[in-house]
């Protein structure tokens, strides 16, 4: 017998997302998780999906926010200042306000910022989440969003993670907070 989504034990119909009724968030895809202290170890794959994704939104003009993670100066990660604070060069927000880019202190991306209401601006109720790292920043995002009433997808092969004590960054990667897609978008 087939295991039964949370979704469908409560009687939820199935959700998809597309370029036409979702907004896409960019979570943290920042230098450190490529170079810095915090690299994910399935950067090769993941990165290049996250690209990929953010060219169909820009194609279709369907809404892209960016959120990157700040931290204080002198901090260990994230470093102010420096390329580790950056996000990916190919990932950089369109000039003239095209897309929105959020700055967070917390893990999840709705705590003390504006991600709300950006993504309310949209009139959208559709959240894909794709980003860094897996365990922490997007299974945070993705539960504050739900509990906000968006729908969430967080698409499997555009999130990443490392390796933290006890458990390999594919291990960690593999547990679902919430619906995990491959892209239908």
């Amino acid at each position: 017998m087939t295991a039964k989504s949370f979704r469908e034990l409560t009687g939820q119909s199935p959700s998809n997302a597309s370029l036409a009724d979702s907004v896409l968030v960019i979570i943290d895809a920042q230098n450190e998780y490529a170079t810095g202290a915090l690299a994910v170890s399935n950067l090769e794959t993941s990165r290049p999906a996250i690209a990929g994704l953010l060219r169909r939104y820009r194609a279709a003009s369907s809404p892209s926010i960016h959120v990157v993670h700040k931290t204080p100066a002198g901090a260990p990660v994230f470093t102010p200042g420096t390329e580790l604070a950056k996000e990916f060069a190919e990932l950089q927000p369109l000039s003239g306000g095209a897309e929105v880019v959020v700055e967070k202190q917390f893990p999840g991306a709705f705590t003390k910022t504006t991600l709300q209401a950006e993504i309310d601006k949209t009139g959208r109720r559709k959240v894909v989440l794709v980003g860094y790292m897996a365990h922490v920043c997007v299974s945070t995002t993705a539960r504050e969003a739900y509990q906000l009433g968006y729908d969430v997808f967080v698409l499997a092969d555009a999130i990443g993670d490392r390796d933290i004590p006890g458990a390999t960054g594919e291990e960690v990667r593999k547990v679902r907070h919430c619906l995990l897609i491959r892209p239908y978008i």
